[in-house]
């Protein structure tokens, strides 16, 4: 870098690689080496994968994400600021745990989405009754093609709870593929809501997106869930849970893997364990219910089961 008094008077701001700025009352100009490139570091690279990752993945959602932003592009970036602690990187190949992406901004869970697979009955459906907690769900469905990339098949919205409370879509004429699931719950907040949401033609998860989009569907009238997923590898349906217990979800959000999740008994002590892939790995915390904050930072979390529970482990690979 070198530095001189301008020959150019007093100005400021930047000429191709020189820049201008006052010093003592003179002008002084700095002139950079427009050659130097910025180091190929692997965080770095992994970075930059993770960014080209969650810019596809928001591209081929873009027009199921229901969240109040006017704009196509403002949209895909809120989804990308707040899904990318879900994507990771390791030589500069990026992953992302697509069960956990969401799809809303929502202040409240919903039970885990199932999706059961067997000749000539394909169904999906929520793990517990939610019928006293949303008026509606709306499924989504993908197609994986390759690791970054879905292809957008259909979408439904659900109004009928059903005797089980639980939502159930028919998929039976779904062929059999690598499929990845997305589900969230929308709840009318006043009668007025529930009058307008019929008056609007609402089908499918793309028709709420553009209403919440252009604020027709406002999140002060609808409250919406944190988004569910699955994926079409997830099997048999979950057995319900018998009065007394409580289910306990754990998964893991990064290179790593978790246990101790299951049915437990409502005031048992439980504990839960979060395992990194390897040594370049770090567990950063237990989060709840998707929230963003960590509830621990321990591997081996104990807690008290008193309600369904879902825990998210979040792993980070450590840059050499």
């Amino acid at each position: 870098m070198a530095k001189q008094t301008s020959l150019f008077g007093k100005i400021s701001g930047k000429i191709g690689a020189v820049v201008f700025s006052t010093s003592a009352g003179e002008t002084i100009s700095r002139e950079y080496n427009p050659n130097v490139a910025n180091p190929n570091t692997q965080a770095q690279v992994n970075q930059r994968a993770k960014m080209k990752l969650m810019s596809q993945l928001s591209a081929s959602l873009a027009p199921v994400i229901a969240m109040t932003k006017t704009g196509l592009v403002s949209k895909r970036n809120k989804f990308t600021k707040l899904n990318f602690r879900y994507a990771y990187a390791s030589g500069g190949t990026a992953q992302v745990s697509y069960e956990n992406l969401q799809l809303t901004e929502g202040n409240s869970a919903l039970p885990q989405i199932v999706y059961a697979g067997t000749s000539g009955s394909r169904t999906l459906a929520l793990a517990e009754s939610a019928e006293e907690s949303v008026s509606r769900v709306v499924y989504i469905i993908y197609k994986k093609t390759q690791e970054a990339k879905l292809q957008y098949v259909n979408s439904y919205i659900v109004e009928n709870a059903g005797a089980d409370g639980k939502f159930t879509l028919d998929l039976a004429d779904l062929v059999e593929d690598n499929y990845v699931f997305y589900a969230y719950g929308m709840k009318d907040m006043s009668a007025k809501a529930t009058a307008q949401y019929g008056e609007l033609v609402v089908t499918t998860a793309n028709d709420l997106a553009k209403l919440v989009a252009s604020r027709q569907i406002s999140t002060t009238d609808y409250q919406f869930t944190q988004t569910r997923g699955a994926t079409s590898n997830d099997g048999a349906p979950i057995d319900p849970v018998p009065e007394g217990k409580a289910r306990v979800y754990v998964t893991a959000s990064g290179p790593g893997t978790v246990s101790g999740g299951g049915v437990w008994d409502i005031g048992q002590q439980i504990t839960v364990h979060a395992y990194p892939n390897s040594d370049q790995v770090r567990f950063q915390g237990w989060r709840l219910n998707g929230g963003n904050s960590y509830i621990s930072r321990d591997a081996d979390y104990t807690f008290e089961v008193r309600e369904t529970t879902d825990l998210i482990a979040s792993f980070v690979t450590e840059e050499l």
